[in-house]
Formats: structure tokens, sequence, C-alpha cells
């Protein structure tokens, strides 16, 4: 996928090619990228840039997977759980690795 310019401005670009290599973006499947993006825009995550910069991985994942992890740290997280997130980026590591598991599960 090379139309990150799309979704990011032109400092995220820059730190989304300083932090991958060029082969590992152009493999991220651009569809799936705009589904997962859009579920994080649709509920009102207002750090998605930092989380396509820093959790690029999570935009790989199959978006029903990423929706099961999102709607267990509802539960658990509480209210105001997308700020709480944005405050704390490293609750979303716990969203990618509930999203993984989903899919394990279901292979």
């Amino acid at each position: 996928m090379n139309n990150f310019n799309k979704y990011l401005d032109e400092y995220y670009l820059k730190l989304l090619y300083n932090n991958y290599e060029d082969y590992y973006l152009k493999s991220i499947d651009e569809d799936n990228f705009n589904k997962v993006y859009n579920l994080l825009k649709d509920d009102n995550f207002k750090c998605i840039n930092d989380l396509v910069v820093y959790y690029l991985e999570a935009f790989d994942i199959e978006p029903k997977y990423i929706e099961l992890a999102i709607n267990n740290a509802k539960n658990t997280i509480g209210d105001n759980y997308q700020d709480k997130i944005s405050n704390d980026l490293k609750l979303f590591d716990k969203i990618i690795k509930s999203a993984i598991l989903y899919s394990e599960e279901d292979n």
C-alpha cells in the first residue's frame, strides 16, 4: 500500500517511513487498512494517526477481530476508553494481542 498520504499528513508520513521498512508498508492491504481505520474513526478514537505510526500491524488484522478486541477493551477499561487509550497507547497493544488471539481461535 502506498496511499498512506490519504490518511496521514507529512509529519506522520515521515514517522511512518522511519518506523517501517518499505517492503512492509507495501505489503499492507489497502482495503483492510481502510476498514480498520474507519472502524477506529467511527468509534471516536482521536489518536488514529499515532496508532498507524506505532501500531501499523493492527491495520493488517481482519477488522472483525479488531472490533471484538475493542469491545472487550470497552468492558475492561470502561467509560472514555478512547481517551484512556490515547493517553496510554500501550493499552492499544493489548487490543492487538486480543485481536490476534481471536483470529487464532477462529482458525
